[in-house]
């Protein structure tokens, strides 16, 4: 790996590991002063051995998070330092490290300002190298120019170039991939994230050059254009006129989001109903739902789980439960331990049984639905059970309700077609978790006037 070290005065590296980058970098970058941070002390001692080795002039070595970090740890670094900022932060999400109980998270701010919902749910989630390079931003605010170089998974990298893009002092921007399968036996996208910045200059850049290896020639540029960012600017000039003008996109809805499928997406086996700890279940047949998947979706396939569909809209479950559906009111207390443990906060202080990704048009009787998880889009037609029950989808994918087939069936062509899937194309980050989300898919032109249908539960 090659980095520009010319003119350098001082490197940080916040995750400095067992000391790599030291041991790696040019022998030119010896004569900077350095800071190595890690939360673990036997790294540090490592990292602090290897710039012995290599002859480092300068080192401040400490054990620290990166989240702790701040302008006086950088007593040195002044409007004449042009600081490298180097590494390779975890390839993990502030819910990954919460989930595994580790105390290396950055404070609880919502610095996306998001709102209801969306602040509660997976939108608020971001990746710990995202927070990490924030951190040291922040803490370096008072250096003249900060270039850096950090091997990042290529989404992290998209979604940080995002919130820098048009900024004043973003100077340049650039993604290389790298093979982190061969390097780092990981089966992710990644690559060397490449960024200049000079606080005090007004000038910006709106696009990041995107190339297939280190040292390659230019590939693709994604960037901005009018305040939206597309992957692929110069097959967007070919597809862009499928861009909505904003609000007027079609109003794709997320599927029913309800932790807690053991319990409620229920099989059809040889002994009958069963639920996902082998139990036999006996609720009311007419309030059962074919529930579809994300591989069930993008496969073309029927859906394999029925779900009980005892809620349409956000107050709660239907206040007539008990007494219309008295066996699923009975099966749903009987398990009511295992739906009180639900662990996400959206649950907190909600009514018992809390459904949600539910409306108005969970009722519809056709939708048109795509899976959020499959890199190529595939909108699928789903119908109604015999029975009549309307078909749902759960929160890994996103609908659009229908009145009738024939409704369904044009629309789904109409986002089948090559237009609407070239400007996808070109506007996706196939290598994030979520390619599709439903801020992506409201980006599509609607092709008429469409009207929602009205609630009915069933």
């Amino acid at each position: 790996m090659s980095l520009d070290v010319r003119g350098v005065t001082t490197i940080v590296e916040p995750t400095v590991g067992v000391g790599s980058f030291i041991h790696a970098a040019p022998d030119c970058a010896m004569r900077a002063r350095w800071y190595a941070y890690d939360i673990n002390s036997e790294y540090v001692s490592v990292a602090r051995q290897q710039a012995a080795d290599r002859g480092v002039s300068e080192i401040v070595t400490r054990t620290l998070s990166a989240f702790d970090l701040a302008p006086a740890d950088f007593p040195d670094v002044g409007s004449g330092s042009v600081v490298l900022v180097i590494g390779n932060p975890p390839w993990v999400t502030n819910a990954a490290q919460g989930f595994h109980r580790s105390g290396n998270v950055p404070g609880k701010t919502n610095r996306f300002r998001l709102t209801g919902l969306d602040a509660l749910t997976g939108k608020s989630n971001f990746d710990i190298a995202e927070a990490v390079l924030h951190a040291v931003l922040s803490a370096l605010r008072n250096a003249g120019e900060i270039r850096v170089a950090l091997l990042l998974k290529r989404s992290v990298a998209l979604k940080i170039a995002r919130d820098f893009m048009s900024q004043p002092g973003t100077k340049s921007l650039k993604f290389s991939n790298i093979d982190a399968r061969q390097w780092f036996g990981a089966a992710v996208e990644s690559g060397l994230f490449e960024m200049t910045l000079q606080p005090r200059s007004p000038a910006s850049t709106a696009v990041i050059s995107l190339r297939q290896r280190i040292g390659a020639s230019h590939d693709q540029t994604a960037g901005l254009i009018d305040g939206k960012f597309v992957t692929d600017i110069d097959a967007y000039g070919l597809a862009g006129h499928v861009e909505a003008e904003a609000g007027a996109g079609l109003m794709w809805r997320q599927g029913i989001k309800h932790d807690a499928a053991r319990i409620l997406e229920l099989h059809e086996s040889d002994v009958g109903l069963t639920n996902g700890l082998g139990e036999r279940v006996d609720v009311e047949r007419e309030v059962l739902c074919p529930l579809y998947k994300s591989s069930d979706i993008a496969g073309g396939r029927q859906a394999r789980r029925l779900f009980p569909l005892y809620q349409l809209d956000l107050s709660g479950p239907a206040f007539e439960l008990a007494s219309r559906w008295p066996k699923l009111a009975l099966y749903l207390e009987n398990h009511r331990d295992v739906l009180d443990a639900r662990k996400s906060r959206i649950y907190a202080r909600k009514p018992p049984f809390m459904l949600f990704g539910v409306g108005p048009y969970t009722s519809a009787p056709f939708k048109v639905a795509v899976s959020g998880l499959y890199k190529m889009p595939h909108f699928s037609v789903i119908g109604p059970s015999e029975h009549g029950a309307p078909p749902l989808v759960d929160d890994t994918c996103y609908l659009l309700p229908c009145k009738t087939s024939d409704e369904a069936v044009e629309l789904a062509e109409y986002l089948n077609g090559a237009d609407v899937q070239s400007f996808l194309m070109s506007i996706v980050d196939f290598t994030a978790k979520r390619p599709y989300t439903a801020d992506v898919l409201r980006r599509i032109k609607a092709p008429g006037e469409r009207v929602e249908p009205p609630a009915r539960l069933f």
